[in-house]
């Protein structure tokens, strides 16, 4: 009975990693190989992802700040395919929202994962958030932060944090530590492949007329696995730098590559064999 309950559990595990393996994702913002459309936030079978769509209204309550759409993270998904991690992200924050707290205006913030879902963020992958904006006939020009790499992968990090109390009041001295919004500094062991969206665009979700903005990556498994990753759960976070909004995802299991499956068969194969023999 125990080598058929090992079987029927490998089986399992072999089905469930079946849909997120046939995914092709193409890092270019564009989430609709997601299975993403305006139809619906919900991605194809083997995708995890959480949703938090809200209206557009200036005065709406997010979680746990308030801000409106400009600040509101409608739908974050992740897949694990092969040797990367892949990550997309639906907002109404524009990424070139300028930094300018003074301003009450706050920048893109960074992507967070956290080992073991225990509320400490052991990886950050950067966003560059703009310092300021200048505007001409031709465009805005932009300056960014300095000091990290945009797309940059940093292990030990540290962080910045946001605007609001674990119960959601205001403050400046006691912001909640569970919802990082920036790297602080961090040790630099690779890049993901980035691309995101800087022009809105309507017609998704509930409210048609709001504008959103997408995100893109993928991350191979390897610079996880040098920052402390030990194969087990995690979690992946995103906020603003004001942290009105946040959002977070846990990705599934990784799919075993062709060599592993072609081992795990004969694996299988011989445990078969050994319980004929057996019985």
């Amino acid at each position: 009975m125990k080598t058929t309950a090992s079987l029927a559990l490998a089986l399992a595990g072999l089905t469930l990693a079946g849909p997120a393996a046939a995914l092709a994702i193409t890092v270019d913002g564009n989430l609709s190989d997601w299975g993403v459309t305006g139809s619906s936030w919900i991605p194809h079978s083997g995708v995890h992802y959480t949703i938090e769509d809200q209206t557009g209204d200036a005065n709406t309550r997010l979680t746990p700040g308030y801000g409106g759409q400009a600040y509101d993270a409608e739908a974050l998904y992740a897949a694990i395919i092969g040797t990367k991690l892949y990550i997309a992200l639906a907002t109404g924050h524009n990424p070139r929202t300028v930094q300018n707290p003074a301003g009450n205006t706050y920048g893109a913030g960074d992507f967070a994962i956290d080992f073991g879902k225990n509320g400490s963020y052991e990886l950050g992958i950067n966003i560059n958030h703009a310092l300021t904006e200048t505007k001409t006939k031709s465009g805005s020009t932009y300056t960014f932060e300095t000091g990290f790499a945009e797309g940059g992968v940093y292990k030990n990090p540290t962080w910045n944090y946001g605007l609001w109390t674990a119960n959601g009041v205001q403050t400046s001295t006691n912001p909640d530590p569970s919802h990082p919004t920036y790297l602080k500094s961090g040790t630099h062991i690779g890049q993901a492949t980035l691309a995101y969206t800087t022009t809105g665009v309507p017609g998704y979700g509930a409210y048609a007329n709001d504008l959103h903005y997408f995100y893109e990556m993928s991350v191979d498994l390897d610079l996880l696995r040098n920052a402390g990753w030990d194969g087990n759960a995690f979690n992946i976070h995103w906020t603003q730098n004001c942290a009105n909004d946040n959002i977070i995802v846990d990705p599934p299991a990784p799919v075993p590559e062709p060599g592993s499956l072609a081992l795990l068969g004969i694996g299988l194969a011989g445990l078969l064999g050994l319980r004929r023999r057996r019985s």
